[in-house]
């Protein structure tokens, strides 16, 4: 809900970009030393890390009954740390391309590249929904999901071009046409229905291609040759990178209120999925040196935080006592009640 993520604005934004920077220059760091790579290098495989996989955590939560404090900003986190992350990592790769080891450039170009998408996204998102809405300036009220993939493509495009994250401003498009009752603009329901049925299905197809683009570049011999500076990276990235950034970030939003309990759980809260998987992709098409690391380093954190941090997740939350009670049979006769 919009209160709870009010509360909560301070940590999260620290969360979604410095928490961002510190988690890849941690885990960076690392891996430059565990692969015996430049700098650079290490900073981009952990820039590529750095995104989570809020379509992981939203049905786990679902069934855990978590706390909505923490529920809510672990989703909101990993929406919004895919953007930041996916940008940070398309500058340290071209850092890496051009072989510049200067760090004021980069920092610069991540500013500029935040600046961009999110201009430019908030422009196509507010766009969209009003072309999409009920309203007079709707002309494609009746064909929204056509305007979506129109106006997400060509603003995905637009943004690149201009010299912004085609990923951060899609994403931020597409967070205000979910909200864009807010604007005042409303969708009839068969259409918005409509939408979110084109939406989820491009969804599904989109993670499906994404995981087979990365099984295709798997090279196998490289994960064997590299499998033990690769768990180096991924045992820094999860107990030392993770709840460092949490710690950072969170204990100084003194407005959110944060107990120890919750901080323990987003210290633990760090599934990589689709986006590191679709970046690292990118890496290989981009040709960057030492893609065959970057493609290890995340093949290795799907696994590893899919085996481990998914699965004991459940029985953390217990254990911390962040689990909602479940709603009794008279709370439920009362909200099926007319």
């Amino acid at each position: 809900s919009t209160r709870i993520l009010s509360r909560v604005a301070v940590g999260l934004g620290l969360l979604a970009i410095p928490g961002v920077l510190i988690t890849a220059i941690v885990t960076g760091s690392v891996a430059a030393v565990a692969f015996d790579v430049p700098f650079s290098t290490g900073l981009l495989i952990g820039a590529v890390l750095a995104p989570s996989d809020p379509a992981i955590l939203i049905p786990l939560f679902d069934r855990m009954r978590l706390r909505q404090k923490v529920e809510q900003t672990a989703i909101a986190e990993s929406a919004l740390n895919d953007s930041t992350g996916a940008v940070l990592a398309l500058v340290f790769a071209g850092v890496v391309l051009s072989g510049d080891a200067s760090v004021t450039d980069p920092a610069i170009h991540f500013l500029e590249d935040l600046g961009i998408s999110t201009a430019l996204g908030i422009g196509f998102g507010v766009l969209l929904s009003m072309v999409v809405s009920n309203r007079r300036l709707g002309v494609w009220s009746e064909s929204a999901a056509i305007a979506v993939v129109a106006v997400v493509a060509v603003g995905y495009f637009s943004i690149d071009w201009a010299g912004g994250s085609g990923y951060l401003g899609a994403f931020l498009a597409g967070l205000i046409v979910g909200n864009m009752d807010r604007l005042r603009l409303g969708m009839h329901s068969d259409h918005e229905r409509e939408m979110r049925v084109l939406v989820d299905t491009l969804s599904e197809v989109v993670v499906i291609l994404v995981f087979i683009t990365l099984g295709a570049n798997l090279p196998w011999s490289d994960i064997w040759s590299n499998l033990g500076p690769g768990l180096v990276v991924i045992a820094a990235f999860i107990v030392l990178a993770r709840p460092l950034t949490v710690f950072a970030c969170l204990l100084s939003d003194r407005r959110g209120g944060w107990s120890w309990q919750e901080i323990v759980f987003l210290s633990w809260t760090r599934e990589t999925g689709v986006v590191a998987a679709a970046l690292a992709g990118l890496m290989v098409a981009l040709d960057v040196p030492d893609a065959e690391l970057i493609v290890t380093t995340v093949a290795l954190a799907i696994v590893v935080t899919l085996a481990v941090q998914t699965t004991t997740k459940p029985w953390l939350g217990r254990r911390l006592g962040l689990e909602e009670p479940a709603p009794s049979l008279a709370d439920a006769a009362d909200l099926s009640a007319p």
